[in-house]
C-alpha cells in the first residue's frame, strides 16, 4: 500500500474546553495570585506550551475560566425557564433553585465565581458585568411592564428603579452561595433554610416594583 493509500490519522480534538476545566479547578483552588500555567498544565495533563497555543497567558485563561464559570450557571437557570416562558413567581422560584441546584453540584467553578465575580482580578469585573445584563433582561419578565408607549420620564425612572432592585436581586443570590463556601460564614448552615429565604426575598423583590 503506497503512503497515498494510507488511512489519516483522525483529526486530534481541540484541548482548549479541557484547559480550561483545568483552570477553573486550580484558580478555585489556588487562588489567580499563586496559580500559574504549569500548575493548570499539569492538571489539565498538557504540556504548558499546549496552555499557550490556546491562550495568550494567565491573564486570558483566567477571563475565560471565570466566563465558563458563569456561562454554565446560566444555562441551568436558562433550563429551568426558557426565554420564551413566560415569567411568573413560580418560574422565579424554580429559577433559583435551579441555581441553588448548579452551586452544590459545580463546586470548583461554584467556588471560582463567589471568590472572583466581584474581585479586582483581570477583567473579572468585565465578565461579571457581561453576565448580570443577561441575566438583567431576562429577570425583566418578571416585571409588570411600565404602562406608557412614550419613554417618559416616570417611564425611565421606573426601568431604572427596576434595574437595581434586580441587580440587588442577583447579588442576593450570588452572596447567599458564597456564604457557603469553604471560608463563608455559613459553611455549616442549612442549605435547605438559607435558599428557601433568598427565595422569598427574590420574590418580595419582584413584587413589591411599582
Amino acid at each position: 500500500m503506497s503512503s497515498q493509500d494510507q488511512p489519516r490519522p483522525a483529526h486530534r480534538p481541540s484541548r482548549r474546553a479541557h484547559i480550561i476545566d483545568a483552570a477553573i479547578q486550580v484558580f478555585a483552588t489556588a487562588g489567580y495570585g499563586e496559580a500559574s500555567i504549569e500548575d493548570i498544565a499539569r492538571t489539565a495533563g498538557v504540556a504548558p506550551t499546549a496552555v499557550y497555543y490556546h491562550f495568550g497567558g494567565k491573564d486570558e485563561l483566567f477571563t475565560e475560566a471565570l466566563r465558563t464559570a458563569l456561562d454554565g450557571f446560566s444555562e441551568q437557570v436558562i433550563a429551568a425557564r426558557p426565554d420564551d416562558e413566560p415569567g411568573d413567581t413560580e418560574g422565579l422560584r424554580r429559577v433559583i433553585r435551579a441555581g441553588w441546584e448548579w452551586w452544590r453540584t459545580h463546586p470548583a467553578a461554584s467556588r471560582l465565581v463567589g471568590r472572583y465575580s466581584e474581585s479586582s482580578a483581570p477583567h473579572a469585573q468585565e465578565v461579571r458585568l457581561e453576565w448580570e445584563e443577561r441575566h438583567l433582561e431576562r429577570a425583566f419578565a418578571y416585571v409588570a411592564p411600565v404602562k406608557s408607549a412614550r419613554p417618559t420620564r416616570r417611564a425611565r425612572e421606573l426601568h431604572a428603579t427596576h434595574s437595581l432592585a434586580i441587580r440587588v436581586m442577583l447579588d442576593v443570590i450570588l452572596v447567599s452561595q458564597a456564604a457557603f463556601l469553604d471560608a463563608g460564614p455559613l459553611k455549616s448552615g442549612s442549605k435547605v433554610a438559607v435558599g428557601a429565604a433568598v427565595e422569598d426575598m427574590c420574590v418580595m423583590i419582584i413584587e413589591t416594583m411599582d
